[in-house]
This record gives structure tokens, C-alpha cells and sequence, in this order.
């Protein structure tokens, strides 16, 4: 514990050199969305949480997240441990992102976490701002050395030149490598659409071929679609509506000519 950053251990996790994989509210929320489909498909245990006074609400104040059946809690970080097959892992997700004044405490401390269970390798998702529609589908990487760079770029990665990563997602890559960890982020290409599906499935679809994490992708392409259909349903009623306005607005000019 270090001033008011605490991990609380819900109980003991049997894990072999696990891959830590970050996933956290930020652009699109494409790291969260991400690394809760993780959690949802692989079933891994939740066996930690972090309470800080640096996990504030996305207005900077503090205090409690209200559940839908009045039941309350401190914004916190959850640690989910996979162990039943290789690669063993542990997923980090959460509701908040820590303050600017905290990111290096929070983050080391979570390193040293991971470190207890011998991990070695630091991945972290999440969104990668872009005005293009061309690049829907795309992800950016950052690496810590050119080893895991190239291997990304073979996958299909565009390694990102220039620019910062900034937040959570940002700080942990550059403790990891500091302390000898392999190190790398994967960020999807999204215009900022909240939840944005597409990346985090091109995020997680490049997280797959790196490490082999088992997971099916098929659930959330049917979710996309539903998206998709979704959202084409609401721009033609938009347009409808539209279209109905400038009408009414025709029909009044003629009414009024003298």
C-alpha cells in the first residue's frame, strides 16, 4: 500500500508467468469493451480490487457508483485470473480512470502486482482518435522493443509513428518496459462512437493472434450487426423526419404568397 492506493485480495490465484492485459474506460471505450468481452467469454476468476483516491469520476470528483438496485461502491480496478489454459492471464478492467497526480502510483502498484505472479508481458487496448472511415477495422500499435513491433506489423498492425499515448494505458506501457517487461499497446482506430464495437473487435482479434488467448469472436459480430441495423434504422428515421420538416415548411411558404 502506498498513501491511499490499496489492493484487497479476494483469494489466492494459481497463475504460471500470466500475461497482464489492461483494458479501461477511455476513447470509444474501446480497451473496456474489449477486455470485458474477455471476462464475459473466458470465465476467469475475480480475485483482486484496487481502491485509490486517484480513481476519479470523469468530472475529477469523488465518490460512490450507485447499482440500479440502490446498492453502492467506490470506483475501483478488478483483477480477473485465467489459469485454465496457456497462456495464463490476468485481466484488468475498471470503471475510472486515476487522476494525472496518480497515474504513476496506481500503475506501479499494479505492476508489482503482477509481478508477485512472475508475469513478464504488459498488453494494454484501448482507442486510437481518427477522423477517417477508411480506417475502421485498423489498429494502431505501439511496442516496447522492435521484437514485438515486428510481429504486430505482420499480423497486420500499423505501428504508430509519432503522437503519445496518454492515461492508464500509456503510463503502465512505460513503467513495464522500464522494469524489463515486454511491453505493447494495441489501439483500435474509432471516431469516438461510444461503445464502439468495431474496434474493440479488431482489437481483440489482434490480442488473439499474439499471445493465443482462446476466444470466439463470433457473439460479438452478431452484437456489430445488431449495432449496425440499429443505427441504420435511426439514421433513415432521422432523415424521415427530415425530409417530413422541409415539407411542412414548403406547404407553410405557400399559404403566405400574396
Amino acid at each position: 500500500m502506498i498513501n491511499d492506493t490499496r489492493i484487497h485480495e479476494l483469494s489466492k490465484a494459481e497463475l504460471k508467468e500470466p500475461v497482464l492485459i489492461q483494458g479501461l474506460p477511455g476513447l470509444g471505450y474501446v480497451g473496456k469493451v474489449a477486455v470485458d468481452y474477455f471476462i464475459e467469454k473466458l470465465k476467469p476468476k475475480k480475485f483482486a480490487e484496487l481502491y485509490s483516491s486517484y480513481l476519479l469520476f470523469p468530472d475529477g470528483n469523488l465518490g460512490i457508483n450507485i447499482s440500479e438496485d440502490g446498492t453502492y461502491s467506490l470506483p475501483k480496478y478488478e483483477f480477473y485470473s485465467f489459469g485454465d489454459k496457456e497462456p495464463n492471464a490476468i485481466f484488468l478492467t475498471g470503471d475510472a480512470q486515476p487522476s494525472v497526480t496518480g497515474q504513476y502510483e496506481v500503475a506501479s502498484i499494479v505492476l508489482d502486482f503482477a509481478q508477485r505472479f512472475n508475469s513478464k508481458m504488459v498488453l494494454t487496448m484501448g482507442g486510437y482518435g481518427t477522423r477517417s472511415g477508411n480506417d475502421v477495422g485498423a489498429v494502431y500499435a505501439v511496442a516496447g522493443d522492435s521484437v514485438v513491433g515486428e510481429r504486430l506489423k505482420k499480423m497486420g498492425a500499423k505501428l504508430a509513428k509519432g503522437g503519445a499515448v496518454t492515461g492508464a494505458a500509456g503510463v503502465i506501457l512505460g513503467i513495464g518496459r522500464q522494469r524489463g517487461l515486454q511491453c505493447a499497446g494495441l489501439l483500435g482506430a474509432t471516431t469516438g462512437v461510444y461503445p464502439d464495437l468495431e474496434a474493440a473487435r479488431a482489437v481483440i482479434q489482434m490480442l488473439t493472434g499474439l499471445v493465443g488467448m482462446p476466444v470466439e469472436l463470433k457473439d460479438l459480430d452478431t452484437e456489430i450487426e445488431d449495432m449496425r441495423k440499429k443505427m441504420e434504422k435511426f439514421r433513415r428515421t432521422e432523415l424521415e423526419e427530415v425530409k417530413e420538416g422541409e415539407e411542412k415548411t414548403e406547404e407553410g411558404k405557400d399559404r403566405y404568397i400574396t
